[in-house]
This record gives C-alpha cells, structure tokens and sequence, in this order.
C-alpha cells in the first residue's frame, strides 16, 4: 500500500513540474517580441479568435522617460465595455521580455 502512495505522489510531482516547465517556456515565448506580447494580451482577455484576426501597427511613440513603445491594434474590442481598444503601450522587463503596460482608446 506504501508503495501505491509513494508511486502515485511521484507521478503527482512529475506532473505538475512539468506543465510548470512547459509554462514558463510557454510565457517566455509568447512575450519575446511586442507583437507576440499584444497577441497573448488578446488571447487572455479575449480569447483564441480575437488574437488571430488583430492587425498589429507600429506607432509613432517611443518614450524614452518612461522606456515605452505605442502599438496600434486595430479589430480588438474590451469584451466588458465594448470598446475598441486601438493603443497598446509595451515595454522591456528586467529579463528582456516584453509586457503590455497600459491599453486605452486614445493615445
């Protein structure tokens, strides 16, 4: 009986690090480059389909105070307000990963 708890808390353990290995892989590729960034930002909120149909545009602003960058998504809509949210700012985490900052309607 011993050996059946053991057995299964064994496989218990290997399970769960491996899906926390296989999620930080995961998190560290889909926030390798802005656009990636933007489109896991989508996916979280919004799901699958409204990741795969946003056009990704490369604003104007780039602040250098603040160590941010403006990228307009056009076709993603806020599911709870129903607003089209157009301007996504993004910037570099200590690890060199991209994160969205700050979304809204205008810039």
């Amino acid at each position: 009986m011993k050996k059946k708890v053991w057995l299964f808390f064994l496989i218990i353990l290997l399970s769960v690090t491996v899906v926390v290995v296989f999620g930080i892989k995961l998190f560290r590729e889909y926030h390798s480059t802005p656009e990636k960034a933007i489109k896991f930002y989508v996916l979280v909120r919004n799901g699958p389909w409204a990741a795969s149909k946003v056009t990704i545009i490369k604003g104007n602003s780039c602040n250098q105070t603040y160590d941010y960058r403006q990228y307009i998504v056009e076709g993603y809509r806020d599911r709870k307000t129903g607003m089209e949210i157009m301007f996504f700012y993004l910037s570099k985490d200590e690890n060199g990963l991209w994160e969205v900052t700050s979304v809204g309607t205008g810039p």
